[in-house]
């Protein structure tokens, strides 16, 4: 007896016919009628009554089949839950990311290994093109960068995770720290350090161009490096206020933000983008919902 047996009888029974039965299996009635044989052979019982009209089950027969029914349906429980056990077991996901949030990146990690303790992540770190780059040729399942609303194309699906206005970055010495907001009027001397990023950098010439006095002095995605220019180089930087979340505390007392007047009105959403022609899996759904929630929560609690 065999999981195939069981369900050539089930077709068998529900048709009325090893014909209609076959035609379901792709197989020969032949087939079919010689599987049953064996099978009544085998449980010394009559299953069927064969008629000119078609096939019916004997009372022994009914038996049978209510107890293949359950067998079956067991059979059927039994490899959804082996299918859900592997998923979760062998669960893996690559993320592309700036490097700004690695941090927040590794501390939903953390969180999520406590549900999925062999949870597998592999992370690619880069600038905003080599993020969408990266989910659109297939190498990240999702991808976490930083764009302004209304930048966002098609080719991908964007869901927000926190939003954020544009600052200017500065130390605790810095003379700007009283102003309420910054224009580019405002800029003299200014020595600035900015994250690789293109809109970052597009920001950065347009405060910039009001005064020649003020220069780049470096353009990187270490994090760190940009504060140490801050704090101990008295460099200033532009970035959307959330990215202080990722800061060190070894340097967050140290560093003041001041609004940019002329990009007031535009977000800047730090944002999980997955292709448009493919499915969401699981775990990236999950890991977005930590990630969101830790997010979210550092923020709440850094404006408190």
């Amino acid at each position: 007896m065999n999981i195939s047996q069981l369900q050539y009888l089930i077709s068998a029974a529900q048709w009325g016919s090893f014909t209609k039965a076959a035609n379901v299996h792709h197989l020969t009635v032949p087939t079919i009628s010689q599987s049953i044989k064996q099978l009544e052979e085998e449980l010394n019982t009559v299953i069927f009554h064969r008629t000119k009209r078609g096939v019916f089950p004997t009372a022994e027969g009914e038996l049978i089949l209510q107890h293949a029914a359950a067998f079956l349906k067991n059979i059927e429980h039994m490899q959804g839950a082996l299918l859900t056990l592997k998923e979760e077991s062998l669960e893996s996901i690559t993320i592309s990311s700036i490097p700004g949030f690695v941090p927040q990146v590794v501390q939903t990690m953390l969180e999520l290994m406590k549900t999925y303790p062999t949870l597998r992540v592999q992370m690619i770190e880069g600038d905003t093109q080599k993020v969408m780059k990266d989910v659109q040729e297939g190498h990240a399942n999702m991808g976490l960068l930083s764009y302004p609303k209304s930048q966002r194309n098609t080719l991908f699906d964007w869901v927000p995770i926190v939003e954020g206005d544009a600052v200017l970055i500065m130390n605790t010495r810095s003379p700007l720290r009283f102003f309420k907001t910054i224009s580019p009027e405002d800029l003299h001397n200014e020595v600035f350090v900015l994250y690789k990023d293109e809109q970052i950098e597009t920001i950065a010439h347009t405060l910039m161009s009001a005064n020649h006095t003020n220069r780049i002095a470096l353009i990187t995605n270490n994090m760190d490096a940009l504060c140490q220019m801050i704090v101990y180089g008295n460099a200033i930087t532009i970035a959307p206020d959330f990215i202080l979340n990722a800061v060190s505390s070894i340097y967050l007392e140290q560093l003041v933000t001041v609004p940019l007047q002329q990009f007031s009105a535009e977000k800047a959403v730090l944002g999980r983008i997955t292709r448009t022609d493919e499915p969401i899996s699981k775990m990236v759904g999950e890991f977005t919902t930590k990630l969101t929630n830790l997010v979210q929560n550092t923020k709440g609690s850094s404006l408190d």
